[in-house]
């Protein structure tokens, strides 16, 4: 099993992420702001994180910065050397896509477990 764990102002939807190969979804607000955070628990071998990537794409815009509480709306918290090649690959694409810069932000999930661990452990 392997962990992804995503925020965007509210955009998630637990049946949307609901695809084969993830066994464990878990959402919660990120303290204080109009972001939203989801932990994934899937089977890499049924599901790719690329897809998981394409998902969490589809599912918000990426380039929105009005009304944020905080710097930027978008986060992907990566667990490894290859989720973060696999997530900037995906934000490059997604700059061709939209032809304007992606604010996602890519965040070591260290970062998260010891400043929002509380939320999702």
């Amino acid at each position: 099993m392997e962990r992804a764990v995503f925020g965007a102002s509210e955009f998630f939807s637990k049946e949307a992420l609901s695809v084969r190969g993830v066994e464990y979804i878990q959402t919660k607000n990120l303290t204080e702001t109009n972001v939203e955070l989801i932990e994934i628990w899937f089977n890499p071998w049924k599901v790719s994180y690329d897809e998981l990537l394409e998902l969490f794409f589809d599912l918000h815009d990426p380039t929105d910065k009005t009304g944020q509480k905080i710097k930027g709306q978008s986060f992907i918290y990566f667990a490894n050397v290859n989720q973060l090649h696999v997530a900037k690959q995906k934000k490059l694409e997604q700059k061709q896509i939209w032809r304007q810069e992606i604010i996602t932000e890519l965040v070591p999930i260290w970062k998260f477990n010891r400043n929002e661990g509380r939320l999702i452990s």
